[in-house]
């Protein structure tokens, strides 16, 4: 469908990862390609939503970083148990609707688990989210621009520390029937992709085995993605410098995160789906893999308790 750059794999930290996201949508304008990249956080890093206030945050302090994405939904933790995912595209109309994009990554990726032994029970495309065994395992959001747009999410990869999550933002709680079923019991009951590959990776590596995961994931989606046909391009300091610079004209800093603030405009977004460009910020969001997982769904994901 397009033709592709491959930005390959970095650990970086939040800011940085963010900036590069609005490049690389900037160079799929500039290039008329369709870019990927693999990424994770230097530093934890807490990433609110578009449309979500700072409220869902407990607490800051030096063990993480926050941020502010451009794309909708509601926080989020990344760190080491993570693996991000990122494409860009052209507005060239091979995409007619961002639903039609959400579809199309969300079955590579989901084909990429298939390939690899991982049994996938679910692509929710209103959800957001790939299901194994029920429960969600990787979850994205879409920026659709005027003239580009983005894809990003991220997939767990460790047993996330849920203990520290909760200690730093906000889980929610629902009542279903007679029961509540909470997000702190569905973040734990993830089966992390690096359980589900156990049995490809080399015994004598065990050391390397979270590595050797993301390496087995991030190869077999950029096959699905690009079957092959694409150009491996360097991350150099000087690119990520190029992205930090283009975006301090705009939002990057203190105002940005803490108000959104300037919001997005007609002619940079059409849509940020579930969001308004310029509306108030929400307040008293659930986890963001969580966010649009509906009632019966969750009870799967989740213990009840009384």
């Amino acid at each position: 469908m397009f033709d592709y750059e491959y930005w390959g794999m970095q650990d970086l930290n939040i800011g940085s990862n963010m900036a590069l996201e609005e490049y690389l949508l900037d160079r799929s304008i500039r290039e008329n390609k369709a870019t990927v990249r693999f990424w994770n956080v230097a530093k934890d890093a807490v990433v609110l939503g578009y449309g979500e206030s700072e409220g869902s945050v407990k607490r800051l302090d030096g063990s993480f970083d926050l941020a502010r994405r451009i794309t909708g939904g509601s926080h989020i933790q990344f760190d080491s148990n993570c693996l991000a995912y990122s494409f860009t595209v052209p507005r060239d109309g091979s995409f007619r609707h961002f639903d039609d994009m959400r579809k199309y990554y969300a079955g590579k990726i989901a084909d990429a688990f298939q390939e690899l032994g991982i049994d996938v029970s679910a692509v929710d495309n209103r959800a957001s989210t790939i299901n194994v065994d029920d429960k969600v395992v990787a979850s994205h959001a879409i920026f659709w621009g005027v003239k580009s747009a983005l894809l990003h999410g991220l997939m767990i990869i460790k047993d996330y520390d849920v203990d520290r999550i909760l200690e730093r933002v906000a889980l929610n709680e629902r009542r279903i029937g007679r029961h509540i079923y909470t997000e702190y019991s569905a973040l734990k009951n993830i089966p992390p992709l690096e359980k589900l590959l156990d049995s490809r990776i080399n015994a004598t590596d065990r050391s390397m085995k979270t590595a050797m995961a993301k390496r087995m994931i991030t190869n077999e989606v950029l096959k699905q993605v690009t079957e092959g046909r694409y150009e491996k391009r360097e991350l150099s300091k000087g690119i990520v410098e190029d992205a930090a610079k283009m975006i301090i004209k705009t939002h990057v800093g203190s105002p940005w995160v803490s108000d959104r603030n300037p919001a997005f405009g007609k002619e940079q977004a059409e849509a940020i789906p579930g969001e308004e460009l310029d509306g108030a910020l929400k307040n008293g969001l659930g986890y963001c893999l969580y966010s649009q997982v509906k009632d019966r769904d969750f009870e799967k994901m989740a213990e009840p308790s009384e």
